[in-house]
């Protein structure tokens, strides 16, 4: 009677093992950065903010034993934030990911955005001083005052350059969910 259970527990186990191996799932994490070139020139001058964009994928994205993300699979979202450059402070680009298209064809639902490795705002730096002032810097020495004189920015800047990114940029999808395949 116990080698009758103890065959049946076996077989049950193996059975059970053997089916959750059948629907295995496959995740990337929140936060997974995923590397993408530009499919073309994505300036400031010429996008607005809603524009499509693309993006596609560099290399393939493996999660244990599964190519979760194939390579050349396209990236497609648009333009979430766009600022034009302004007197001392440079163009601003923001992307945001909402599908994916499979070498195969299959489109999927994502959740991510576009970053440089740095920010998830391309652009938006300061500009240089457009002129400096001479400036005297005195401090007390032993006897005396000494002093020294410096050029420094005059509080006027140059300009605002437009920003954008080019095919072969390095760029990350940033994930901002976990995408799971079945």
């Amino acid at each position: 009677m116990k080698r009758i259970f103890l065959a049946i527990a076996l077989i049950l186990t193996f059975t059970l093992s053997v089916c959750t191996s059948c629907y295995a799932t496959a995740m990337l994490d929140k936060g997974a950065f995923i590397l993408v070139h530009a499919k073309k020139v994505f300036s400031s001058e010429t996008l607005q903010e809603g524009d499509k964009v693309y993006f596609v994928a560099v290399a393939d994205v493996w999660v244990d034993e599964t190519n979760i993300i194939p390579k050349n699979t396209i990236f497609s979202g648009y333009v979430s934030m766009l600022k034009m450059p302004i007197k001392g402070i440079n163009a601003a680009l923001k992307f945001k990911i909402t599908h994916i298209t499979l070498p195969s064809g299959e489109t999927r639902n994502f959740d991510g955005y576009i970053s440089n490795g740095k920010s998830d705002m391309i652009g938006g730096e300061q500009t240089p001083p457009a002129s400096y002032n001479k400036m005297a810097h005195l401090y007390p020495s032993r006897l005396h005052w000494s002093g020294t004189t410096q050029w420094v920015p005059s509080g006027e800047y140059e300009y605002g350059q437009h920003r954008g990114v080019k095919p072969g940029q390095n760029l990350f999808v940033v994930l901002e969910s976990p995408y799971i395949i079945e």
